[in-house]
């Protein structure tokens, strides 16, 4: 099992390398055709690859945010923290436009 360090290390890796071009084309066919949110929800790797070839890094899993900060598809219960899991940590990536965002997280 990696530790933190290495998973920190893979994730700014990833970081570094990711085309945020492709994310922000992502957020922008989001923000304009509402009707893929919906999509995007019920398979957000397979709605992203369609709207312009973009691969999440393995590893990592992807939502789309609004100006609200409201994750598509929701986040799991607990990634964020809770009282049964006394330390976490979290890597992300955004790229947007307007108030979307495609956020790739780990």
């Amino acid at each position: 099992m990696p530790t933190t360090h290495e998973n920190i290390g893979y994730g700014a890796r990833v970081i570094a390398s990711a085309d945020y071009g492709k994310m922000r084309e992502i957020a922008k066919a989001v923000y304009e055709n509402p009707a893929l949110l919906a999509e995007f929800e019920r398979d957000p790797e397979g709605t992203a690859h369609k709207i312009n070839g973009f691969v999440v890094p393995e590893g990592f899993h992807i939502h789309i945010a609004d100006a609200s900060n409201k994750f598509y598809p929701a986040e799991d219960p607990g990634i964020f923290g809770a009282e049964g899991r006394e330390q976490w940590e979290r890597i992300e990536m955004r790229a947007g436009y307007k108030t979307f965002s495609l956020v790739g997280c780990a």
